[in-house]
């Protein structure tokens, strides 16, 4: 199988815009083997893995509208754990909350360098 020849800051990029979604889906079953709660606390996460992945996908075709689409993602996912830090009891959901909205505020930092700018558009970048 042939690697997937990219620089780092587009691997670190994709790591984080499917990874942290794994991450709070992984720290939403807490609740859910604990207090019993329902399966609808995963409806978020799921999302965010899935648009997480529809934009990775975007950057390993190198697709130009993987840019524009991550940019929109990083800011959404990125706001809705600001307000996650604000309003959340418990300290390990403030915890990773505050985390996410670091990790999701790199990925949009990330999606704005040139080395992703050159990977999707080449050299016209």
């Amino acid at each position: 199988m042939k690697s997937w020849q990219a620089p780092v800051e587009v691997k670190v990029t994709a790591a984080l815009l499917v990874g942290l979604p794994v991450a709070w889906a992984l720290l939403d079953l807490v609740p859910v083997l604990g207090a019993g709660s329902g399966l609808e606390i995963f409806r978020i996460p799921a999302l965010a893995l899935i648009l997480g992945g529809v934009v990775t996908t975007g950057l390993v075709l190198k697709l130009g509208s993987a840019r524009i689409g991550g940019l929109v993602v990083t800011v959404v996912f990125a706001l809705l754990h600001a307000f996650l830090l604000l309003a959340a009891a418990l300290w390990w959901n403030k915890l990773f909350s505050g985390l996410s909205f670091a990790g999701y505020g790199y990925a949009f930092v990330l999606f704005n360098s040139m080395p992703l700018k050159r990977h999707i558009l080449g050299v016209r970048a």
